[in-house]
C-alpha cells in the first residue's frame, strides 16, 4: 500500500513538472506571438473600420482611392518636420571609458507646448555607443521627437554637415526647413 502511494506520488510530480513546462512555453514562447499577431489583425481592422466610416460620408458620385496611413520612416522630410514636436541635434564626445556619448547640442526645432525631458547638454543614451574597429558613426545623430511627453521617433547620423539618412541633406537646409 505504502508503495502504491509512492507511485501515485510520483505519478502526480510528474504530470506536474509537465504541466510547469507547457505552461512556462505557452506563456513565453506561444502566446507573445498570437498576442503580437491579434493586436496587428485589430490595428488593421480599425483602419478598415475608419476607412469605410469616412468613404460612408463621402458624396457618392465621387471616387476615391484608400491610401493607407504612412510610417513616421515613410513620410518625406517635410511631413516629417512638421509631424515632429521636437528636433535635436546630438554630437559624439568620446568620454574616458571609451564609451561614446550622444550629447544634445541644440534643438532645431523645439514646440512650446511640448513635455520633452531633454535639455542642450544632456545625454542622449539611445544613440551613444562603445565604437568598434573600422565602423564609422559619423558626427552626430538628428532626433526626431514626437508627441507630448516626446518620445523619439526617428534618428539619423550625420558627418560633416550631411545627414546621411536623408539623402545627405545638409544640416543647414533642415535647420531652415525646422524654423
Amino acid at each position: 500500500m505504502f508503495k502504491k502511494f509512492i507511485n501515485g506520488l510520483v505519478f502526480g510530480a510528474g504530470f506536474t513538472i509537465s504541466f510547469i513546462v507547457l505552461w512556462f512555453l505557452a506563456t513565453f514562447f506561444i502566446q507573445p506571438l498570437l498576442s503580437e499577431s491579434l493586436l496587428e489583425h485589430l490595428n488593421n481592422h480599425h483602419v478598415e473600420i475608419t476607412q469605410e466610416q469616412s468613404t460612408s460620408l463621402q458624396p457618392k458620385s465621387t471616387t476615391t482611392t484608400k491610401k493607407s496611413p504612412l510610417s513616421f520612416h515613410e513620410l518625406s522630410i517635410d511631413e516629417q518636420i512638421q509631424q515632429s514636436s521636437a528636433i535635436a541635434v546630438a554630437r559624439y564626445e568620446p568620454t574616458g571609458s571609451g564609451q561614446v556619448d550622444a550629447i544634445i547640442t541644440e534643438f532645431l526645432k523645439k514646440d512650446p507646448t511640448t513635455s520633452i525631458y531633454y535639455n542642450v547638454g544632456d545625454k542622449f543614451p539611445a544613440a551613444s555607443y562603445t565604437p568598434k574597429k573600422n565602423t564609422n558613426y559619423g558626427d552626430g545623430v538628428v532626433i526626431f521627437f514626437t508627441g507630448s511627453p516626446a518620445s523619439m521617433r526617428a534618428s539619423m547620423s550625420f558627418s560633416g554637415d550631411r545627414i546621411l539618412g536623408l539623402g545627405d541633406l545638409p544640416l543647414e537646409l533642415l535647420r531652415k526647413k525646422s524654423e
